[in-house]
Order: structure tokens, then sequence, then C-alpha cells
């Protein structure tokens, strides 16, 4: 590991985190948002940060759905749901920035506590029900820049109210991709198909995450016409005939380019709980270390059915190189975290690159594209 990011690493863990984690985590959460937007304003701190923490390697370069990833390690829909931190998240390091999730109207979110930590879990309890400004807002804050960037990323769900019917639900995110679609300054989409928190949606039927509910919605979505590839974040807790099922119900829309593997864990007797910690655990579901075994499993399944149809991308579990590389064996093609750099402090995306790189030259790859889908026959 890099000197100056191990050190840093050390004072995380044994300075900082433990002052951080007396306070509330929508406490930290907030100010943490406010300071990446205060430094991101700055180029000279940005290249400070870089020069401190980022790693580059050309190993790790890759194009997918047509836009290039400087390395394939992401930061994952949840964390930046304002775009605080769209001009700092490439100096710490990472290869693409998905904001969100968004929707097309405010949402001032869930009652709080709407974020908590379960540290012997090393899982974080997330019940925020895709609190943010709006599409147009939001967006509004992030033109175009001038500079080179990572690819950044749009998450796009249903706004948590109630709604008449399901019609009216999948007008809704209609008109949210349609609103977006106005807005330069990002490239890709995520459509959230899977946030267990939404508890205004949770009597409409069918449900956006099955494959009536999921059919519907493309259907509506395929007439609008999107510059952009759209990957759909998946659910965590469903048998393998489940997700097949929802993937060959995306399988003939062309502007589907991909797959989030997977959203969070809802169910409180995984193995991965501490049980002290999960018993006291209040609303909500969780990510980290509980989702990292199923997102796995899930990623060799659809890497050997899809073949090719469907860009992967890993969400679930990644504190370490080690972590990232085993998704990528498996079958993703880029690697999403928040709960890793929350634990691990945010040094850590520098170093699992690092460490991925070492991975490479070890096991003979000229590339992490050769790499990836070598293991998912091993599942």
């Amino acid at each position: 590991m890099c000197g100056k990011r191990a050190l840093f690493g050390w004072m995380y863990q044994r300075l900082l985190k433990p002052v951080l984690f007396r306070f509330p985590a929508d406490d930290v959460h907030e100010r943490f948002l406010a300071i990446g937007r205060s430094l991101g304003r700055s180029r000279s701190i940005r290249s400070m940060i870089a020069w401190l923490w980022r790693y580059d390697d050309q190993r790790l370069v890759q194009t997918v759905s047509g836009l290039v990833f400087p390395n394939p390690i992401g930061l994952s829909a949840g964390l930046d749901y304002r775009a605080d931190l769209s001009a700092l998240a490439p100096s710490l390091g990472f290869g693409f920035h998905s904001i969100g999730t968004l929707t097309l109207e405010p949402y001032a979110g869930n009652p709080r506590p709407m974020l908590d930590r379960l540290p012997k879990s090393r899982a974080l309890l997330v019940n925020k029900g895709f609190r943010n400004e709006g599409i147009a807002a939001v967006l509004a804050r992030i033109g175009p820049s001038a500079d080179p960037r990572p690819p950044r990323g749009v998450s796009i769900g249903a706004t948590n109210r109630p709604y008449p019917d399901f019609s009216a639900l999948i007008a809704d995110i209609v008109d949210g991709f349609r609103t977006a679609e106005r807005f330069a300054g990002f490239d890709y989409y995520e459509l959230n198909i899977s946030c267990p928190n939404l508890v205004n949606l949770r009597d409409v039927k069918p449900e956006i995450g099955s494959p009536e509910g999921l059919s519907r919605l493309l259907a509506a979505l395929s007439p609008v016409v999107l510059a952009r590839p759209v990957f759909i974040k998946m659910p965590l807790e469903r048998t393998e005939a489940d997700m097949l099922a929802l993937v060959d119900t995306a399988r003939p829309h062309a502007f589907i380019k991909g797959l989030i593997l997977s959203n969070l864990a809802k169910d409180r007797s995984n193995p991965a709980f501490d049980r002290a910690e999960i018993a006291k655990a209040g609303p909500g579901n969780f990510s980290g270390k509980p989702t990292q075994a199923q997102s796995n499993a899930m990623l060799r399944t659809l890497y050997r059915h899809c073949r090719g149809r469907f860009v992967l991308i890993g969400t679930g579990g990644v504190f370490t190189a080690e972590d990232a590389y085993a998704k990528i064996l498996a079958g993703a093609s880029l690697v999403q975290l928040v709960t890793g750099m929350i634990y691990e402090g945010p040094q850590v995306i520098g170093s699992i690159n690092a460490g991925l790189a070492e991975y490479l030259v070890r096991d003979g790859y000229a590339s992490v594209s050769d790499a990836v889908g070598a293991r998912a026959d091993r599942g």
C-alpha cells in the first residue's frame, strides 16, 4: 500500500473514525457532503487529494457501454443525493460516480434515523426512502465540465409518495427520465427498481421489481429517446428463478445496457449479522457485508446466463481489493461501494485500485477486462 494512503488509513482507524462514530450517522453524512462540496470547489485541494490518495494504472482502464472508465471502482448511489461530491469524487480515486437516487418530485426522507451503523456486522442500516431535492433541482447544479472527468451517472426511481395506481407510478418515473434528458453533465442512468425503503409504494401493485411491473415500465420508457445507457439496479434477496425472469424481461430492450447487483439486504436472519446488533437495529435495510455473498453468487449466475448481453456492475460488501477482485472474477466489469469507504476511510479507493493492479499482474491479466468473469463458472 502506498505510504501516504497507509498513514491516513491508520489515522482514520485510530483517531478519526472513533470520533465520527460517536455522532449520529445522519449528522456525519450531512457534514461529509458539505465538506466534500466545499473541497471540490478548489482545484488546488482537488489536486492535493488526488496526489495523496488516487491510484492510476493503465491496466485498470476499460471502455464499457461506450464510456471510458479510468478504473473499475465507483461510488454507489445512495450517498451523494445532492451532487455534492461531483467535483471531488475523481480526486478521491473513483473511476465513476452515481448521484441519487433522484426522483421527479422532492422527498424529505423517512423519519430519522435514516442511517445507522452496525460495526460488528460491517454494515450500515439505510432508511432514507430516496431522500432528494428532485431531479431538476439537483441536475441544474452539475453543468458540463470543461475538464476531462470519469463517467458520472444519475440513479432514478419513483417518488416516494402515494399513487392511485401503478400507471401513475410508471408515469412518474418516465417523466423523471424525460426531465433528466434536458440536462448535461452526466453520462449514464441507473434505474432503481429495488429499493426496499419506499413506504408509500408498498401497496401499489404490481411491484415495480416484478417481471410484470418491470415489463410495463420498460414498455413505457421505450419510446423515450435516451442519449445515455441505462443500468438497472436489481434486488438482492430473490430466488435464482425470480432473478432470471427479471433479466429476461429486460433482455429485449436494447436501451438497457447493464445490471447492478445488488441492492440492500432485508433478511435479518442473515448469518453475516452480529445477533446483538441486529436485535437492536431500527427500521430499514442493510448495506455492507450482509449483501456480499448473495451479490457475488448472483453475479456468477447472471454472467453465465447473459453471456455478454448485459454489462454487470457488482456492489455490496466491498472493503478491500480482494473483495472487489472477487466481484470482477465473478463477472462484474465495474464495482461500486459506499459502506467500505465509511468503515475504512476515503483513501481506501486508491488502495483498492492499487491492489487490483497487483492482482492482475500476479494472475497474468494484461487488463481488468481480461479478468472479468474468469471464475464465474466456479461458483
